[in-house]
């Protein structure tokens, strides 16, 4: 059904930017080469070295906003005209419009307690969600990604300890390979993280379930550095995902971030439209009058997987 796959690459990048603990080594400012990592200049490094170095890029960010965001959707004509709002841990806004004269078109919000989704021209609902219930959401048998991953496909990434780490691995392409059993609400998935071994940053993430089936990746590139907050980010991130027909693109623009005053509560209350009626994502009854069928694969996929032996290595 149109209505709910049309939504599903806005809800994806929605939750891509929800959940969150750390965002967006994605920040625009002059543009400016990042320095190579310091693990970039051993011949093997330590998955310690690696992972910290990692961590604590992603660990600088407190908050941005950012007004000429955009975000290309699949089969959008052009590319939604976005301003985002972002505080830790779980506060972002999202309000977009397809241009300055068509008014607004979409409107994505965050707190600590629930995140929503609005639409203008796809349906007559506006979507909400309790984070601690999403995991539950029957949408999730359409997009079985949880947030915080989607998190890390925009390049926050944080390698927890709670979770197993294996490598670095080196590539045909002399770049490092990191195989990571990752815990998620929803059980064990299996995650691969493809570093850059010249400058030390991400290129590729990989998502697999336990079986070893591929459900997402993301790619990350146009890397700047911020000299004021001492963060490297990718400008450019490119995401698939089961449940999406196609590629999404998005580009953050050129964002301030860290600012020292806190935003207005009322930034990240959830809105009223009037004619658009509130539904709950956690709902038993949300997809099953609505005739979804939605692909179980990821379709016109780019790039080459990780070979499934290189994942059963370490899926013992």
């Amino acid at each position: 059904m149109k209505t709910t796959s049309t939504l599903i690459p806005v809800l994806l990048v929605c939750l891509c930017l929800t959940g969150c603990n750390a965002l967006q080594k994605l920040f625009l400012g002059k543009k400016e080469t990042p320095p190579a990592a310091d693990f970039t200049k051993v011949a093997q490094p330590t998955l310690e070295q690696i992972t910290s170095t990692i961590n604590r890029n992603s660990q600088n960010i407190r908050n941005f906003s950012t007004a000429n965001a955009s975000i290309r959707i699949p089969g959008a004509l052009i590319a939604l005209r976005s301003q985002l709002t972002f505080e830790r841990p779980k506060r972002l806004r999202i309000q977009g419009s397809a241009s300055t004269l068509t008014g607004q078109e979409f409107d994505f919000g965050s707190n600590d307690t629930i995140f929503w989704l609005w639409a203008r021209r796809d349906t007559d609902e506006m979507w909400y969600c309790r984070h601690d219930l999403y995991p539950l959401s029957p949408i999730r048998s359409f997009i079985p990604i949880d947030p915080d991953w989607l998190l890390e496909a925009l390049g926050i990434v944080e390698f927890k300890p709670t979770d197993q780490h294996f490598g670095p691995t080196r590539m045909a392409d002399k770049n490092w390979e990191i195989i990571s059993h990752c815990q998620m609400p929803s059980g064990q998935y299996i995650k691969r993280t493809v570093i850059d071994s010249k400058t030390g940053w991400i290129k590729r993430q990989e998502l697999y379930t336990p079986q070893s089936e591929l459900i997402a990746l993301a790619e990350s590139s146009d890397w700047r550095f911020d000299r004021g907050t001492n963060v490297s980010y990718a400008k450019q991130i490119t995401v698939q995902c089961q449940g999406m027909d196609g590629t999404m693109t998005i580009d953050l623009g050129s964002p301030t971030f860290n600012a020292s005053a806190s935003f207005a509560t009322s930034m990240f209350t959830m809105p009223t439209f009037p004619g658009y009626r509130a539904v709950d994502l956690s709902s038993p009854e949300f997809l099953q009058p609505r005739g979804v069928v939605m692909p179980t694969q990821m379709p016109n996929m780019t790039g080459a997987p990780v070979p499934e032996a290189n994942i059963q290595t370490v899926v013992r």
